[in-house]
């Protein structure tokens, strides 16, 4: 008796301790870890769906879309249900390496969340997509919004253009998903925070293939938050009638501002490219075949192309030295012959100009002059009053990339030449030459000054954006006497063909040398001169002397812009469609 109660007592401590485990398991799995276990099944049945945000419009300044949204269809697919027959039937239709596919796949930690692998079908494959949709387990097609550039090469620097996130990217921060896009140049990429917007998330119930059965009302869905336009200071019309003034040359790169606030009317690169193109990605070889184009298109030659600005640069030259008060007005030096020696070695002028004084010296571009100017006041004067201009340095416009450029001074030289460095690079860069590197906008906004009474307004590419100055210091005097310098350049010097009728036009024209091919030709220059509503910076590569090729291209861009604000004439300008036209 007693051994058959001491086995039952057995036999209930052990029911009684099985039933203590079962509650402690239950209260762990329905209390302590119950939202864990619910959430989990929760995705195999409900999925949450992401919607994408349209990015925002960009606009120009008088609110033509430069950028905006189209809709297009891509594919997903589920992980967890999606097989190996299926990748490959994907891979076949759209002709792409599996492989690819697999490796975006394996980025997404959630089995069940929708993995977009291509964007942008055509209908043709859309339609193979949804005649084979009972077979193709896992795989999904939906409809999102796409960036649209409608005016191609026109704005494809201005803008830039968008990209797919790279794996890195998506390692690096939670904000983006799979498949989603991200500003890679530009605007684009200076702006992609309040551009991208804000996803919006609707629940979905799912079957067991992943297929959609409806929605799941009991979640409230967040909705999409859309980018935030941009409205930019870019004339669009002045940019494409900028471009046909350019139609007959290779390379170029145009600045056009107005001076007295830094807004950007016109910032263009020749040759461009068509963004539309890379926005859903080019394969290695059609990359490479682009970044490597003769002609560079990637390459924003506006603010990234660093070249010697020739005879653009002696006004500033004259300025350091009436800003010293090292010269007057009225100061000559030895008359110019054509050449100039320096020991044996002779530096050469475009004419033969005679004894001239300081502004007839700028009206006339006298290499002969500058050279001894340069000579007289030394590299330091020349360095300390360029530099604060703006020369050597970044003029911070909103876009990435922007190049500084080099002004060598004398420790420059020395790391670069030595002791073996000579007056004759003081010669040079007097007129322009030699390692003097400078960008057209860097160049465009240092001719401000001659606007604002020596301060430099910091270029800009949105509207409403705090207009900020840069104060150069430079006396009013020497830069009123600079300027008539700048008068007479247009009225009757080398930049005549710059002139526009019934206007009064300052600027200066330049030849830079390039030792691997045609001279560079440029100009800048602003109008009208008693009160300046723009001012245009033209640099066109291999193209000759300045004078000859880029002076006329920017009078025609003063004069298109001209006509539009205070109607100097008659005559309408012709501003073709660019769309049409391309």
């Amino acid at each position: 008796m007693d051994e058959n109660i001491k086995k039952f007592g057995i036999i209930r401590t052990v029911v009684l301790l099985s039933f203590i485990l079962v509650i402690v398991y239950a209260i762990k799995l329905q209390i302590i870890e119950g939202k864990k276990y619910y959430r989990l099944s929760e995705e195999n049945c409900i999925k949450k769906k992401y919607i994408t945000a349209p990015r925002g419009n960009i606009f120009d300044r008088n609110n033509n879309k430069i950028a905006d949204t189209r809709p297009g269809f891509y594919v997903s697919v589920i992980p967890a249900i999606v097989d190996e027959n299926t990748l490959d039937e994907i891979s076949h239709i759209f002709n792409i390496d599996k492989e690819n596919i697999k490796e975006k796949i394996k980025i997404e930690k959630n089995p069940f969340m929708s993995v977009k692998i291509i964007h942008d079908i055509g209908f043709e494959q859309l339609s193979i997509i949804e005649e084979k949709r009972e077979e193709l387990e896992g795989v999904e097609v939906g409809v999102e919004p796409l960036r649209n550039y409608p005016y191609r090469d026109l704005t494809s620097h201005l803008l830039g253009y968008v990209g797919e996130v790279t794996s890195d990217e998506l390692k690096k921060s939670n904000i983006y998903l799979i498949g989603d896009y991200i500003g890679r140049m530009g605007l684009e990429k200076e702006y992609d925070k309040i551009l991208r917007g804000a996803y919006g998330i609707e629940y979905v119930e799912v079957d067991a293939k992943g297929r959609e059965i409806g929605e799941v009302f009991e979640k409230r869905p967040i909705s999409v938050t859309p980018g935030t336009d941009l409205y930019t200071t870019i004339d669009l019309a002045l940019t494409e009638s900028t471009a046909i003034f350019l139609k007959d040359y290779q390379r170029a790169g145009v600045v056009c501002l107005n001076p007295k606030n830094g807004e950007i009317f016109v910032l263009y690169s020749k040759p461009g490219f068509d963004p539309n193109v890379l926005v859903h990605g080019l394969n290695t070889e059609e990359w490479q075949k682009l970044n490597s184009a003769k002609n560079a298109p990637m390459y924003n030659r506006a603010i990234m192309s660093c070249y010697p600005c020739g005879s653009t640069f002696k006004p500033f030259v004259a300025l350091a030295a009436l800003d010293a008060r090292m010269i007057s007005k009225n100061r000559y030096f030895d008359s110019c012959r054509g050449v100039y020696f320096l020991n044996t070695r002779a530096f050469k002028c475009w004419h033969i100009h005679g004894r001239l004084p300081l502004i007839d010296a700028i009206v006339h571009s006298c290499d002969i002059y500058f050279y001894q100017l340069g000579r007289f006041i030394g590299i330091d004067t020349i360095v300390s009053r360029t530099k604060k201009i703006g020369f050597g340095r970044l003029a911070n416009i909103d876009l990435p990339q922007e190049k500084s450029g080099l002004l060598p001074d004398r420790q420059w030289f020395e790391q670069r030449y030595g002791k073996s460095w000579t007056e004759g690079h003081i010669f040079n860069l007097s007129i322009g030459q030699g390692d003097l590197l400078v960008t057209p906008l860097q160049l465009a906004c240092a001719y401000t000054l001659f606007i604002n009474n020596g301060n430099i307004p910091t270029p800009h590419l949105i509207k409403g954006k705090r207009i900020s100055f840069h104060k150069t210091n430079i006396t009013n005097e020497a830069i009123e006497i600079v300027k008539q310098g700048l008068l007479g350049v247009v009225t009757f010097g080398t930049g005549v063909l710059a002139r526009v009728e019934n206007i009064e036009v300052c600027g200066k024209t330049g030849t830079a040398q390039n030792p691997h091919g045609e001279d560079h030709s440029l100009f800048v220059g602003y109008a009208p001169a008693n009160d300046p509503q723009i001012l245009v910076c033209v640099f066109v590569e291999n193209a000759g002397h300045g004078g000859s090729v880029a002076a006329p291209i920017a009078g025609k861009i003063m004069r298109t812009f001209l006509q539009q604000t205070i109607k100097i004439s008659k005559d309408t300008t012709v501003i073709r469609n660019y769309v049409q036209k391309n």
